[in-house]
């Protein structure tokens, strides 16, 4: 499979809930598009990875999808990769518990969280942002929580419509 882009998926506490990710990125490598789902905790890795990579093949396009703590992870990668002018095109977050602001790097990102009935947070943007942030609450769904979010088929085809925008191969 060719390298069209970095595409990473970081899961949440204890890999356990997280797993509508591992269906994205299933589909996505279905497509030659080369998606890799990792735990939170490899954040930093995965940020080293992305600007190595960066340096010795040159740009490619940057997307980023994060469940729980891996939805707070995605932003600190993201903070991480704007301290070596690489952009963000897309960055999904499902359900962030402490996110930071998001960072000017990012030119797009959808944030689906709870008000009330769960966890995830509004995102804040950092006061250069300059990118497209969409908060969108799903405190009302019937069925929809912190721990299935991710698993949603109508939001994965979504979000996975607009990583394939992004990262054609």
């Amino acid at each position: 499979m060719s390298r069209v882009g970095d595409v990473f998926l970081l899961r949440g506490f204890g890999d356990v809930f997280s797993r509508g990710l591992d269906q994205m990125a299933a589909t996505l490598n279905h497509q030659g598009i080369d998606a890799e789902v990792t735990n939170h905790n490899s954040w930093r890795a995965v940020a080293l990875g992305i600007i190595e990579r960066q340096r010795r093949l040159g740009r490619k396009p940057v997307v980023l999808v994060g469940h729980s703590l891996g939805a707070n992870a995605v932003i600190q990668i993201a903070e991480l990769l704007k301290e070596e002018h690489i952009t963000v095109q897309y960055m999904a977050i499902f359900a962030a518990t402490g996110p930071d602001p998001v960072p000017s790097n990012v030119r797009r990102v959808d944030n689906f969280y709870f008000a009330t009935k769960g966890w995830g947070e509004p995102l804040t943007a950092a006061a250069d942002f300059s990118g497209r942030l969409r908060n969108r609450d799903y405190s009302t769904a019937d069925g929809i929580g912190h721990f299935n979010i991710d698993k949603q088929p109508q939001i994965q085809r979504e979000v996975l419509a607009k990583i394939i925008r992004y990262v054609q191969p």
